[in-house]
């Protein structure tokens, strides 16, 4: 029986080399954590049936957020309200402090597989198969959640990425960098919801941080109803060392 990725034609594999290398690859350059304040443009936080009176959100506007993407990237994002707080001034302001929170956290959970490594996985074993179209590229991914399509144009730029049986569809945008490409923003369609279909538009900002691209802003749209605006500040890193090995020399060489 053969293993998972003994499938893969040398072409195959070509295609996936090359369009791995157009991405930079947050991890592959020592990426373990990122830990920031999310500071909110609050002209933009929607108003909600309650905590809209002016000293609730004056309140809701001294809580702090922060946010913390582990080394696979996946997010945590934790409040802290004014000290000497009492139930009843939370109570008032819970509904929007959800709401950021989920805000936040919900963007985040798409960041990994397009932000951390590059779109495309980082084991051959993840791939199903390469087709080639007119336009470029398809790649059948095997991963959680699967099964999951890429469409790559000829530079291996992504394109689309088509998951949930066909009910989630992404373009997720990439910008230039000295080091590859690095993920920019997401437009995704998703038709798996019971109340309809939900769209969902974000940009991320970037910043170089102890050497390493990470966010430092985004701008969110979700439907008709959410626009909201938020800073990461603050933000600290932590970075493993990166060893770079050379390969050995050829046979018979000294």
């Amino acid at each position: 029986m053969l293993a998972a990725g003994q499938l893969l034609s040398a072409g195959d594999k070509a295609v996936i080399e090359s369009a791995r290398a157009r991405y930079y690859n947050l991890q592959a350059a020592g990426f373990q954590s990122l830990s920031c304040s999310v500071n909110f443009d609050f002209s933009t936080v929607p108003l909600m049936p309650t905590g809209n009176d002016e000293l609730s959100r004056k309140f809701i506007k001294a809580t702090k957020f922060t946010l913390t993407l582990d080394a696979n990237g996946r997010p945590a994002v934790q409040h802290s309200y004014p000290s000497g707080a009492t139930v009843s001034e939370e109570q008032q302001v819970v509904q929007v402090t959800n709401l950021l929170t989920s805000l936040v956290a919900g963007l985040f959970q798409t960041w990994p597989t397009k932000g951390l490594q590059g779109p495309v996985p980082a084991f051959d074993s993840q791939i199903e198969d390469v087709n080639s179209t007119d336009r470029g590229y398809t790649l059948h991914l095997r991963v959680p959640g699967g099964p999951v399509q890429l469409f790559l144009d000829k530079a291996y730029t992504v394109t689309e990425v088509v998951s949930n049986e066909g009910k989630l569809h992404e373009h997720p945008l990439y910008g230039p960098s000295p080091d590859g490409l690095v993920f920019v923003g997401n437009d995704a369609t998703d038709d798996s919801q019971p109340g309809g279909r939900v769209e969902v538009k974000y940009e991320l900002g970037t910043t170089v941080l102890d050497g390493l691209r990470v966010p430092s802003s985004a701008h969110l749209l979700v439907n008709q109803n959410i626009d909201v605006r938020f800073s990461l500040d603050g933000c600290t890193v932590k970075k493993a060392l990166v060893v770079h090995v050379k390969p050995p020399p050829p046979s018979g060489t000294h």
